[in-house]
Order: C-alpha cells, then structure tokens, then sequence
C-alpha cells in the first residue's frame, strides 16, 4: 500500500525540476537543502510530541514491593 503525498512533497518535486531546468544550480540547491532540513525537523517535532501524548495518557501505578526481611 502506497503511502500518501504530502504537499511538500510535490514541492520538492518541483525544485528538483527547476534544478533541471536551471544553469546555475546552486539557489535550488539551496532551496532544497532548506526544505528537507525543515521537514526533517517538523517530523522529529511530530514524533516528540506523540511519545509525550502516549506516556501522559497511560497512567502508570508505582508498586512498591514488600521486603522479606528475617
């Protein structure tokens, strides 16, 4: 099952082709650097934010354990 496109990236679609079409190639490059940097960010933001979610929904009980002491 294919995953679904994100908008950003047809975005990214669309800078490798304009690096294609380009002569001087390194403000796409530029541009390209940028935006995976910033996606890469947004995720690792995402995936934090989901673990914090999960930990504080499941209630966790601290058992204490009796010692056996003679």
């Amino acid at each position: 099952m294919a995953k679904e496109r994100e908008p950003v990236d047809d975005l990214l679609d669309a800078l490798v082709w304009m690096r294609r079409k380009a002569k001087k190639h390194a403000p796409v490059d530029d541009l390209v650097g940028a935006l995976v940097k910033m996606r890469r960010q947004a995720k690792k933001k995402l995936a934090k934010s989901q673990i914090k979610k999960r930990g504080r929904s499941k209630s966790k009980k601290k058992t204490q354990r009796k010692s056996k002491r003679k």
